[in-house]
C-alpha cells in the first residue's frame, strides 16, 4: 500500500503589508495648512506666527508687511518673490536641498500661481485667450506642485497653502448645499488640495458694536479664522474625536490651530457681568 505523503504547511506571503500596519494610537497625520480669504483678511498674518525659520512664497502679491510685528527677530522669515512659474519648481529643489533651513514654508497665494501658470501656457503657444485645453495643462502643473509641496512634511517642515476665496453658486450634487465658499482655484484643484490639507481655515472681518455709555457705541473690526463645521463655507480640522474646536478664533495663531489638532483646545469661560450697585435712596 502507498504510504499517504503528509501536507506541509507554506508560511503565507504578506509582501510586507503586516510590517506596514501601525496601531492607531501612533499614527500622526503631518500638519498641512490652508487658508483661503478676501485680501486683508489675515492670512498672512497667521502665516506669519508659524514655526521658525519661516519661508514665504510671495506670488506676486507683495502683501508681506503684515508678516511683520515687534516680537519677530531677523533671520526668523525669508521671503521669496516669485516672478516666473518655473521658479516654484526650483525652489521647491533648494528647499529640499537644505532640508533643515526652515520648518514651515508657505505659498502665499496660491490663486495668484495658477493665474502665473495660465500666462506661461498662454504665452508658449503664442495665444491672446485661454482655452479648455490650456486650464488642463495649468491643473496638471498646480497639482505636481501641491504634491510636492505637501511632501515637505517627510522632511519635517508644515507646508501652507494661501489662497483667495471664491463662491460656488452652481453646485455639483444634489447634496451639495449652495452657495459654497471655498479657495478661488480651478474645481479640481480645489478639491485635491482640500483633501490634501488636515487644516482648512475662513479669515474674515467681523465689525462690532460695543456700547459705551451715553446713548455712544464704538464700533472695533475683529480678524477671524473660522474653523468649525459650517454649511457654506469649506472648513475642516482634523483632530481626535470627541474634542473641542471653536467655530471661530480672534487673531487666530499657529498655536491656537496646533492646540486644536492635539485636542486641547478648551472653550473660555463666559466673562460674568458685574452687577449693577443699587442707588441709595
Amino acid at each position: 500500500m502507498k504510504q499517504k505523503q503528509k501536507k506541509t504547511k507554506t508560511k503565507p506571503v504578506s509582501n510586507g503589508i503586516e510590517e506596514r500596519m501601525v496601531d492607531l494610537m501612533d499614527v500622526n497625520n503631518p500638519t498641512i495648512i490652508t487658508l483661503y480669504g478676501r485680501p486683508g483678511s489675515g492670512k498672512t498674518t497667521i502665516l506669519s506666527t508659524a514655526e521658525k525659520p519661516l519661508l514665504i512664497i510671495d506670488i506676486n502679491d507683495q502683501g508681506t508687511e503684515s508678516a511683520k510685528h515687534k516680537t519677530l527677530s531677523r533671520g526668523d522669515i525669508t521671503v521669496f518673490q516669485v516672478k516666473k512659474f518655473n521658479e516654484i519648481f526650483d525652489l521647491y529643489d533648494y528647499i529640499v536641498d537644505n532640508p533643515k533651513k526652515f520648518k514651515s514654508v508657505g505659498i502665499d497665494h496660491m490663486t495668484a500661481l495658477q493665474d502665473l501658470g495660465l500666462e506661461k501656457v498662454m504665452d508658449e503657444e503664442n495665444k491672446d485667450q485661454v482655452s479648455q485645453r490650456m486650464y488642463g495643462v495649468v491643473g496638471g502643473y498646480m497639482k505636481e506642485i501641491i504634491s510636492l509641496y505637501k511632501d515637505l512634511t517627510d522632511l519635517g517642515i508644515t507646508p501652507w497653502f494661501l489662497c483667495q476665496d471664491r463662491m460656488d453658486t452652481e453646485g455639483e450634487g444634489e447634496d451639495q448645499l449652495i452657495p459654497e465658499v471655498g479657495p478661488a482655484m480651478m474645481p479640481s484643484l480645489s478639491r485635491v488640495l482640500c483633501a490634501a490639507s488636515r487644516v482648512i481655515g475662513h479669515t474674515y472681518l467681523q465689525e462690532r458694536v460695543k456700547k459705551t455709555g451715553d446713548f455712544k457705541v464704538r464700533r472695533e473690526i475683529e480678524y477671524r479664522l473660522r474653523l468649525g463645521p459650517n454649511p457654506y463655507y469649506i472648513t475642516k480640522v482634523t483632530r481626535p474625536m470627541g474634542t473641542s474646536c471653536p467655530d471661530y478664533i480672534v487673531n487666530g495663531t499657529y498655536q491656537d490651530i496646533a492646540t486644536i489638532i492635539a485636542g486641547d483646545w478648551k472653550e473660555p469661560e463666559p466673562k460674568k457681568k458685574k452687577k449693577k450697585k443699587k442707588a441709595r435712596k
